[in-house]
């Protein structure tokens, strides 16, 4: 007895047939073969009619579309992107908005403003940045080649100006160069240039610079006025002076030092010295004598150290020359006899009109026959400024005792000019 499975499967012949003649005749599985094969072949030469051709793996449609395309935006990759469009834009304007004009920053306009009117400009090529700057009203501005910025004037070539000297002064004063400042201003007082004014207010500069530098007790660096000095066993202020060569009196070093008795100094101690010599020049027709240190015989090399106002003698009587403190001349409280009456005054006497110094100055060349002058006191503060002694250099007390102490006999000379 055949089992089922073997029935199902292995039928009788007759069977089979008849199965066979039921199925679906071969004409209906070979149209839609020719039809499927029709449609692929329109697709592949007909086209399916959308613009934007699909990238194949090969890169062969893309290329076939770029070539029937006209539009030359799209044919750029970069500038399909909107945003991307706007920015060769910017780019080109972007100096503009960088550096607005002159009108612009005068209306007060913003950042933000300016960027907008710039987006809104469209198929415009803005001018040159350069353009820009250099043009005012329209019209080109042309630099001089030399238009630079200025520098410090310090850094600028030396001017012979007294302007110009004034100015690098008070670069050095403003910097506390007091010993550069000093040497500025004292080329200025002794430039030709100078007037009457500008002397006077150089004077009272280097007065002020030099109350420091002179007369104070500090020794700045480059000074070659002054030194520091350590008192050493056996030392007195006026040995000192000696040894060490200075060329002053020894009272010069005490009232810079402010020392108040010199017998009191110590070993160990140190004190400034202060190197002349000094000299003296009389202006008669401004009542004034100033002091200057320096090499004797070289006026041009000397430094001004201060002024002083003087009394002179009645009648024009004080004699105009060249003179040198004489030897043996200083003197301090001294003893007088009037040479037209021959009264005499003792030392302690007060109303000894010569007050309490002496320094005697005789004439040298052409000027040697001039004797008998000197440099005093006075008794009469009121002449001081006037024509009023019989031809002698008259001072107030405190005046005389600096011009004492500072000049030294047959080396300091006295010059008394109109």
């Amino acid at each position: 007895m055949p089992l089922p499975s073997q029935s199902r499967s292995f039928g009788s012949r007759t069977s089979r047939r008849r199965r066979r003649k039921k199925g679906p005749p071969k004409a209906v599985f070979i149209v839609p073969v020719v039809l499927v094969g029709l449609v692929s072949l329109y697709w592949l030469f007909g086209g399916s009619g959308d613009e934007t051709p699909k990238a194949s793996s090969d890169g062969s449609l893309v290329a076939a579309a770029d070539d029937a395309l006209v539009d030359p935006v799209i044919s750029d990759p970069i500038v399909r992107d909107p945003v991307r469009e706007e920015s060769p834009k910017v780019e080109t304007q972007k100096p503009v908005v960088e550096k607005p004009t002159h009108e612009t920053l005068m209306l007060g306009a913003s950042r933000t403003e300016t960027n907008e009117s710039m987006t809104n400009e469209t198929h415009q090529t803005p001018p040159p940045p350069t353009v820009r700057e250099e043009t005012t009203n329209s019209q080109p501005v042309t630099r001089p080649a030399n238009d630079l910025p200025q520098e410090d004037p310090i850094a600028q070539p030396v001017s012979t100006g007294v302007a110009a000297l004034l100015d690098r002064a008070t670069a050095h004063l403003n910097r506390g160069e007091l010993v550069s400042a000093r040497a500025v201003l004292n080329d200025a007082l002794m430039s030709p240039q100078a007037g009457e004014a500008d002397k006077a207010r150089i004077r009272e500069e280097l007065a002020t610079v030099n109350q420091e530098l002179f007369f104070g007790t500090k020794v700045y660096p480059g000074d070659t006025l002054s030194e520091m000095y350590e008192i050493q066993s056996g030392d007195s202020l006026a040995r000192i002076t000696s040894r060490q060569s200075l060329t002053v009196d020894w009272r010069l070093i005490q009232r810079v030092n402010r020392i108040n008795d010199p017998s009191r100094i110590r070993v160990g101690q140190k004190i400034k010295l202060v190197r002349g010599p000094l000299h003296a020049v009389v202006d008669k027709s401004e009542y004034r004598l100033d002091l200057y240190a320096g090499p004797p015989g070289a006026p041009s090399q000397w430094m001004y150290i201060r002024s002083f106002p003087v009394g002179l003698g009645e009648g024009g009587s004080t004699p105009l020359g060249e003179f040198v403190v004489r030897s043996d001349s200083k003197l301090i409280n001294p003893v007088w006899r009037n040479p037209r009456t021959g009264e005499f005054f003792a030392a302690d006497n007060p109303e000894n009109p010569i007050g309490e110094r002496w320094v005697g100055i005789e004439g040298v060349g052409q000027y040697a026959s001039l004797d008998g002058y000197g440099i005093h006191g006075t008794i009469d503060p009121s002449s001081i400024g006037k024509d009023a002694s019989m031809g002698c250099v008259r001072m107030n007390d405190g005046d005389v005792e600096i011009v004492y102490e500072s000049l030294v006999e047959q080396v300091s000379q006295v010059i008394i000019k109109p």
